[in-house]
């Protein structure tokens, strides 16, 4: 049988430095075009090439390969995967989950055994599907799309094949690429501020950088020599200043892909900086693993003015409590509060049978559910509050301290775009997002406070019945 070749030759320098070293967890940040996922798979058959031969001669391994959804990991991930290696060095199956199982001799007559499994986890839930994985490495694409949990999980389960006592694998870790992320985000406090130890961090150059007022095309780019011409060029035309930052300079900031739920709002106009009189307080709560919650506000002339925030992650329903609390009597403890939170709260622990109302009523915090959860009087509550005006300032005034809750009303908090051919089209509810629980804590504090009372209500016809959500909307305290 005919030797199979393969060359391979980095990109670029970052690329090359990411290949050389040896960190428990490397992670590729860069533009796009620049080669990162490509690098990412020649890293994988470079590990199981190299990977110690056991007493019959072969070179075990077991790779895990995840996306954050399965049309992207097929569509991107897995294509270029197969564009890569194909099915020359294996089979490629097209199984739950797809896999390719490669057997190849190599020329000093050991062979390569390995097994590469691809998997899509788009929620904290999912790492679950790790837990009784065994395997080698592990590769997460796009890490900032997906839930931290799922690198949390990963850390624990390479190293795991092949066993001991066939020799135990040569090397094993978990290898990281994605986009750049903004500065509230899980992967910029590793990268900038928490720095791991055994964790390395790698960062190609922008494909475009700022000079003066403009943005140039950066001629220390990587892969420009498998790029079109002018791709970085072409790409500038259209995009907003954010958009470009993120992905073709390769700076840390905010852009989004999807249909803002808040398409009303504006930060040059919501977003002021105020005082609060004495009086009463009110809050909302979204509950959950990432619990968050918002502070306002009514003033004398029945504006909003929503002034703080607490937005936390992998956080219990007794310590968010805790947080809460301390935030409420701290800084705020002359207001007089009343909170509201998602009606979903009222369902028991698995754990202690009780529901995060009672934990948190338990702890001398006034809340009760809001009258309802439905998505449109939600976002309807908010949206009409953003629209209106009061002696010429909005309705709806956002302090400028509230950075988490400007990122997702300012298109975080989006409903994810559906692929089909046509026209573009979104999901008909908003994403569940790391900026999805800050802004339904602001929902859930203006329904319960009345501001979706004139949501649904209509002229009753002869015959006609109110929708259940209508009926929810009558219960609002007034």
């Amino acid at each position: 049988m005919p030797a199979i070749e393969y060359r391979y030759r980095p990109a670029g320098a970052t690329l090359a430095r990411f290949h050389c070293q040896d960190d428990f967890v490397r992670i590729l940040l860069g533009p796009l075009g620049s080669a990162k996922s490509t690098a990412c798979c020649a890293e994988i058959w470079r590990r199981i090439s190299q990977q110690a031969a056991d007493g019959d001669g072969v070179r075990r391994s077991r790779w895990l390969v995840v996306r954050n959804t399965y049309p992207e990991l097929i569509t991107t991930t897995i294509a270029t995967w197969r564009e890569m290696f194909g099915g020359r060095f294996g089979s490629f199956t097209w199984g739950h989950p797809p896999r390719h199982r490669i057997d190849v001799a190599l020329d000093d007559g050991s062979r390569v055994r390995a097994e590469v499994i691809f998997m899509a986890m788009d929620n904290a839930d999912a790492a679950k599907k790790l837990l009784s994985l065994e395997i080698t490495g592990l590769w997460l694409n796009e890490l900032k799309e997906l839930p931290k949990a799922v690198l949390d999980m990963g850390t624990g389960r390479v190293g795991r094949y092949p066993a001991r006592r066939l020799g135990g694998p040569s090397w094993f870790g978990i290898i990281c690429d994605s986009n750049m992320p903004d500065e509230d985000h899980w992967l910029y406090r590793l990268a900038e501020t928490d720095h791991p130890d055994g964790w390395a961090f790698f960062r190609q150059p922008g494909g475009v950088r700022k000079c003066g007022d403009r943005w140039e095309v950066n001629q220390e780019a990587e892969n420009k020599r498998n790029l079109p011409p002018d791709y970085y060029r072409n790409q500038l035309a259209g995009k907003s200043e954010d958009w470009i930052k993120v992905y073709l300079a390769a700076e840390y900031g905010f852009a989004f892909d999807g249909r803002a739920v808040f398409p009303e709002f504006m930060d040059s106009l919501h977003v002021k900086a105020f005082d609060l009189s004495p009086g009463d307080g009110a809050f909302g709560v979204d509950f959950g693993l990432t619990p968050a919650a918002v502070f306002g506000q009514k003033d004398k002339l029945g504006r909003w003015l929503i002034f703080d925030e607490l937005v936390t992650e992998d956080m219990g329903a007794v310590r968010f409590a805790e947080r809460l609390g301390e935030h409420m009597r701290g800084p705020y403890g002359d207001l007089a509060f009343q909170g509201w939170g998602d009606p979903a709260g009222e369902q028991r622990s698995q754990v202690d049978e009780r529901t995060p109302f009672e934990v948190m009523q338990a702890r001398d915090i006034p809340i009760r559910p809001a009258p309802t959860n439905d998505a449109v009087i939600r976002r309807e509550a908010a949206a009409g509050l953003l629209t209106r005006l009061v002696d010429g300032v909005p309705a709806l005034l956002i302090h400028p301290r509230c950075r988490r809750l400007r990122k997702a009303l300012a298109g975080g908090y989006c409903y994810r775009r559906v692929q089909a051919t046509g026209e573009e089209r979104y999901r008909d509810v908003p994403d569940k997002s790391m900026h999805s629980h800050v802004a339904e804590a602001l929902e859930y504090l203006l329904v319960g406070s009345g501001a979706g009372r004139t949501v649904v209500r209509k002229p009753r016809r002869e015959g006609q019945t109110f929708a259940k959500t209508a009926d929810m909307s009558s219960s609002l305290d007034f």
